[in-house]
């Protein structure tokens, strides 16, 4: 297979990911308007409750596929082989999550109660089963993944827009976000037929991929129940109402770590193939890249959200959602943390095969989880859930990287990161303190704050780092090149 453009593909998944960024922006402010905290709260708490049902039918795969495909994509062949085992595995989990889900409902009385949200949500379970997302990301097609997502995710907003009217709504509301995800992801089936012969099921090699799929799929529960355990017994020791400011700050906090995230997510499949090659050289230099780009996103923009917690706020969701301030500003921390623990965690440990290792922290960082929210969520709420988010983040970024520090420690710049973070803080509040003289709405100040941080903190970014240098000095000299006037 034809080797393609790292810089190409983050630059596509950078797209992605900004779409995914400000097409909510426009969606949920009205959404959180219309529905208010309760309703979300209903959602957000099905979302969540199927989030573990999911887990049983990927069961490790999502990661494990990318892995695997990535390493005998240049084999035709072998790569038809692996997909179709991969599927059929896929196919037979998501039945067995099935069933899983509707025994649960039928003996646990809360989820009885909550059924109607629930069943709808479950259609997304088999809508990822079908979606097969780790053969694209294997083959690098992020061109295709970035127009499906912008089209189904433009549509969402418009179908919310347009059909979302009072309170009541929350079910048409649940039914969209269930769109947005199957629709795409019928496309995908459709489309993979074009990339890999998926309809030959015969000699299929179960057993092969069975341990590998057991230490991706440990690890996936695990970090599974860690990301949804807070919502959960948010719902279970509180009220829908704690439920529905915590899922305000989470789903802000997705979003910048799906930004974050985006330079490593199109590096992984790369990565996977050099430390399959033994490409000892070529991997430590990729890795450079990609903690690099992920720490200069991580140590940045979060802090300025925190600084500017109150104003995001109100323009996301209103003065009802200001309670929600003081968690999300601590979530906003989890995702500096989240950065350096993508790049060990998935970066090193997955892609070299220690998935046994990562996996171990992850399940003991579900226990760290679980005891921290049961101390903290009965007396702070919300709040309470998210400290207890950053302190597991933080028990997982010292784990990773004792397991990982062989590796890492030749790649990483802790200084130069320390610095990033000096500098965002105070650019952060000096651009506060420079908007607070303005006298104009709270919308502007911001855009106003964001234009002040963008142009000192990335200035700063361009000056610390050789790669990042090293591509706006290729930037510029192809502008001149192509410079008509030159």
């Amino acid at each position: 297979m034809k080797e393609k453009s790292i810089k190409a593909n983050a630059i596509l998944n950078i797209i992605r990911i900004a779409s995914s960024i400000l097409l909510p922006m426009i969606s949920y402010p009205y959404i959180s308007r219309i529905l208010g905290p309760i309703q979300l709260g209903k959602v957000d708490f099905a979302t969540s409750i199927i989030s573990y049902f999911s887990i049983i039918a990927g069961l490790g795969i999502p990661n494990y596929g990318i892995i695997c495909c990535s390493k005998v994509r240049n084999d035709r062949y072998e790569l038809k082989k692996t997909v179709v085992e991969l599927l059929t595995i896929n196919f037979i989990l998501t039945i067995i999550a099935y069933i899983a889900l509707f025994l649960s409902i039928l003996f646990i009385p809360i989820l009885y109660a909550r059924r109607r949200v629930i069943l709808i949500y479950s259609i997304t379970i088999l809508g990822t089963t079908i979606g097969i997302d780790w053969l694209y990301a294997a083959l690098e097609d992020f061109k295709y993944i970035t127009i499906r997502s912008i089209v189904f995710k433009t549509i969402s907003v418009v179908l919310m827009l347009l059909l979302i009217k009072n309170q009541k709504d929350y079910i048409l509301y649940e039914y969209i976000l269930v769109f947005s995800t199957v629709g795409s992801n019928v496309l995908n089936f459709i489309h993979a037929r074009n990339l890999v012969d998926i309809s030959q099921f015969k000699n299929i090699r179960i057993k092969k991929h069975m341990l590998p799929i057991i230490m991706f799929a440990s690890a996936s529960v695990a970090g599974t129940i860690n990301a949804n355990t807070d919502t959960a017994m948010l719902g279970l020791l509180k009220s829908d109402y704690d439920v529905g400011l915590y899922g305000f700050a989470v789903k802000f906090k997705n979003l910048l770590v799906n930004l974050n995230n985006a330079a490593l997510t199109v590096m992984i499949p790369r990565l996977s193939y050099y430390a399959g090659q033994k490409k000892m050289k070529e991997f430590e230099g990729l890795l450079k890249k990609a903690a690099d780009s992920v720490m200069m996103i991580a140590c940045g923009i979060p802090i300025f959200f925190c600084v500017f917690a109150s104003e995001t706020t109100i323009m996301l969701g209103g003065k009802k959602y200001l309670d929600a301030c003081p968690t999300m500003i601590v979530l906003n921390l989890c995702v500096v943390v989240l950065g350096m623990t993508w790049v060990m965690g998935v970066g090193v440990l997955q892609t070299f095969g220690r998935q046994g290792l990562y996996a171990k922290t992850m399940w003991m960082a579900v226990v760290v989880n679980i005891s921290v929210n049961f101390i903290l969520i009965p007396k702070c709420g919300s709040l309470g859930a998210a400290v207890a988010t950053l302190f597991t983040e933080l028990f997982n970024a010292f784990m990773f990287y004792i397991y990982s520090r062989d590796i890492i420690k030749k790649c990483i710049h802790w200084i130069s990161y320390s610095r990033l973070l000096f500098i965002s803080t105070t650019t952060s509040f000096f651009a506060r303190w420079v908007v607070s003289y303005l006298n104009c709405n709270q919308i502007f100040k911001l855009f106003i704050a964001v234009v002040i941080f963008g142009f000192i903190y990335g200035g700063s970014a361009i000056l610390l780092f050789k790669n990042v240098r090293d591509v706006v000095i290729q930037i510029i000299i192809r502008i001149i090149k192509n410079d008509k006037f030159g």
